[in-house]
């Protein structure tokens, strides 16, 4: 009977972004898979080590396997050459225009909550907002930054500034330094993940700036290379497991042609768990 049903399941090329090979969010991503086998769809992931798309090679692949699911979207003119190709391309999970995007925002948000609450109870009102300049990743920077802001007006606290960024840039320190000239008074950095959390607290070492005593830094993860870091990484633990069956669940519905009703904001708070350490 299992063998009959995995036979029948529907397969799907399941596309993530460039990003650490320990993020969180492909975590949650290969949690989502292995929920959603349950519902009788494949996940197949791939990861794209580039945001520059090797078209045919992903066409190729999803001729095999199956419709490309993107994790976030591809831009119009990679639709079209993947659509050209004969290859179906469904609405990526973290896209606006996704079914599954009131979880989506409904997570993110809370996460970007967490964070500002953090920063602002101790006592942090000059913030920088700081994530990635990859395109592909825009949608999940944005929802976040959504989450920050409006953590930072319910405590009272001004606007965030939001920097972008490179994973592992060798310009980061210089950036920083640009920063500080223009507004010396910033006292926190609340970053998109723990990844690139940890590259801002060596930056800010490079520009003769102390974590936490001069400026104190957040992320989002909890990724285990962060209690080990120095000083130990402060981050938001969003509960990959509980998550992944949250979006796997959307997901399910979505594949499925069933209406996806947006999660309690407060019960998702509750899924965030904050994880203090030394860094804020």
């Amino acid at each position: 009977m299992a063998k009959n049903a995995k036979t029948q399941a529907k397969r799907f090329l399941f596309v993530s972004p460039p990003m650490p090979y320990d993020s969180p969010l492909l975590s949650m991503a290969i949690r989502t898979a292995f929920e959603t086998a349950k519902m009788g769809f494949d996940l197949i992931p791939v990861q794209i080590e580039t945001d520059k798309l090797d078209v045919d090679a992903l066409a190729d692949s999803a001729k095999l396997i199956g419709p490309i699911l993107p994790l976030v979207p591809f831009s119009k003119e990679q639709n079209k050459q993947l659509q050209s190709l004969g290859v179906q391309v469904e609405p990526a999970i973290f896209a606006t225009d996704s079914p599954a995007y009131p979880v989506v925002a409904a997570l993110y948000g809370a996460s970007g909550r967490a964070m500002a609450s953090r920063m602002v109870s101790s006592g942090h009102r000059n913030l920088v907002y700081l994530c990635s300049s990859d395109p592909l990743l825009e949608n999940l920077n944005q929802l976040r930054y959504a989450g920050v802001l409006q953590g930072c007006i319910f405590g009272g606290c001004p606007t965030p500034t939001m920097l972008t960024t490179e994973y592992n840039s060798p310009n980061l320190s210089g950036e920083l330094v640009q920063l500080f000239s223009k507004n010396p008074g910033v006292d926190g950095f609340i970053c998109h993940n723990d990844f690139l959390a940890m590259e801002v607290i060596q930056a800010l070492r490079m520009c003769g700036r102390m974590v936490p005593n001069d400026c104190a830094v957040i992320g989002v993860g909890n990724a285990p290379e962060g209690q080990l870091f120095n000083p130990p990484l402060t981050s938001i633990d969003f509960n990959p497991e509980v998550s992944g069956q949250l979006y796997a669940q959307a997901l399910g519905k979505f594949l499925s042609g069933e209406k996806i009703i947006a999660p309690d904001p407060k019960e998702v708070d509750k899924m965030m768990t904050l994880v203090a350490r030394g860094s804020a």
